[in-house]
């Protein structure tokens, strides 16, 4: 009864759409990924997506009339290189933003009701608290805010007052840029700390196995163990599917908009034009920031579910088939109710020859018992084994490189290696020359 008591009031815990709602209404308003409101029509939302595509456009433009207005001011080859080569991926990844929650409009309410199915499952087993996604949800949305109206009012205020000659429209449609790569990049991790969880939780279910008593409840939870990771590993291949090519230009932005700002701040160094220096750091740095923490995250949800395997592996040894106390007992009470009165040196004889034997029978049963209790637990074990064997959690982009911390080390030293490359190519013809302008 308290057992039925306590999975009834689980499932009237918020749904994760349900937790996930703040960040879906901004990536929605925002134009870009998958992340809406289900009960949201979808001509509302294509209507949406047309206009950011109409702004979209409209920043394309200004980058056209940015190359013939200010082109003359390129002095290095190599940086105008690298300058437009950022800006057709900035562009290329923000229409595509607008067009994947378009293309992919039915997975989102999909990829929310397969997480809700299996969250109530894991809730049948143990329970479950979505209070740290919450958390990082606010996190996510503030600094959106942050980094997107808020920097742009507080840069239009500031140069407003100092230098008005210096305020663009191409330098504010930037900021709706970072704040649109933002939100999507966010979405998905936010997905992925999401499935974290999940496998966090089954750790926690696997943890408190050695608590129950007995083999076979103990194989009966492994195999409903085994289900629960099956269905967060199909949410892991369709997470893969529905953001493998956003991966992939998020990493090729971010790259050439790490590379192209950290070359700029170099050349401010050497010209001895300091202008738009704090913006400028403040680029990359949240650029590869956004690309450090997809990786982080991903990371972090493949060394948990390497944990299950791990863990699955003590159950076999933690195992109690049999409480010994309980055997002992079954001893001294098969000894006092299988012994008959004395009658004499015969029947004493007889007697002791059939309590013995039963004795023999109950102590051969139990480890019989035992063992094939034992066999139980570890055949689940090792079909789990195989299991986890061929379900290994990666996410890829498009199946190209996998995120994890390997690839951000490996991204720090690709950068490296061409920030190097640059500045040797680099021949500033007027190291006197001041920029009046930032280049993006």
């Amino acid at each position: 009864m308290e057992e039925e008591i306590h999975v009834q009031m689980e499932d009237n815990s918020p749904s994760i759409e349900h937790s996930l709602r703040l960040i879906s209404y901004t990536s929605w308003l925002l134009g870009v990924g998958i992340a809406r409101p289900r009960k949201c029509p979808k001509a509302i939302t294509i209507t949406l997506r047309i206009v950011h595509l109409a702004v979209c456009s409209v920043i394309v433009a200004y980058g056209a009339i940015d190359f013939f207005t200010f082109g003359s001011v390129f002095k290095s080859d190599i940086f105008k290189i690298m300058y437009y080569m950022n800006k057709v991926m900035c562009y290329v990844s923000t229409y595509y933003y607008v067009y994947h929650g378009i293309r992919q409009y039915d997975k989102w309410p999909e990829l929310m009701d397969r997480i809700k199915e299996i969250d109530q499952k894991i809730r049948k087993e143990i329970p479950m608290n979505d209070r740290s996604i919450k958390n990082v949800e606010t996190l996510a949305i503030l600094m959106i805010f942050a980094c997107g109206p808020l920097s742009l009012i507080v840069h239009a205020l500031y140069y407003y007052f100092t230098r008005p000659e210096n305020i663009f429209a191409s330098d504010l449609l930037l900021y709706y840029t970072i704040a649109q790569s933002l939100i999507n990049s966010f979405v998905f991790d936010v997905v992925v700390y999401v499935l974290y969880r999940r496998f966090q939780t089954i750790n926690e279910l696997i943890d408190q196995l050695d608590q129950l008593f007995g083999a076979l409840w103990i194989a009966l939870k492994i195999r409903r163990i085994r289900e629960l990771h099956t269905g967060i590993c199909d949410l892991v291949i369709m997470v893969n599917d529905i953001h493998g090519f956003h991966l992939l230009l998020c990493s090729a932005n971010c790259f050439t908009m790490v590379v192209a700002t950290l070359f700029r701040i170099y050349m401010g160094v050497v010209e001895k034009n300091y202008a738009f220096m704090v913006i400028n750091n403040i680029l990359w740095i949240l650029y590869a920031t956004q690309f450090g923490l997809m990786c982080w995250i991903c990371t972090l949800a493949r060394k948990e579910s390497d944990k299950i395997g791990i863990s699955i592996y003590a159950i076999v040894l933690n195992c109690k088939p049999m409480n010994l106390d309980k055997l002992n007992g079954a001893r001294n009470q098969s000894n006092l109710e299988m012994s008959p009165p004395l009658e004499g040196p015969d029947g004493e004889q007889n007697s002791n020859r059939s309590s013995s034997y039963n004795l023999n029978y109950v102590v051969m049963e139990n480890i019989l018992r035992k063992n094939l209790d034992r066999d139980c637990v570890r055949n689940e074990v090792n079909d789990f084994s195989i299991q986890l064997q061929q379900h290994r959690i990666a996410f890829t982009a498009c199946d190209f490189f996998e995120m994890n911390n390997a690839l951000l080390s490996n991204f720090v030293g690709v950068i490296t290696t061409y920030l190097i490359i640059l500045v040797q190519f680099y021949r500033p013809e007027n190291p006197d020359v001041q920029f009046n302008r930032k280049f993006r």
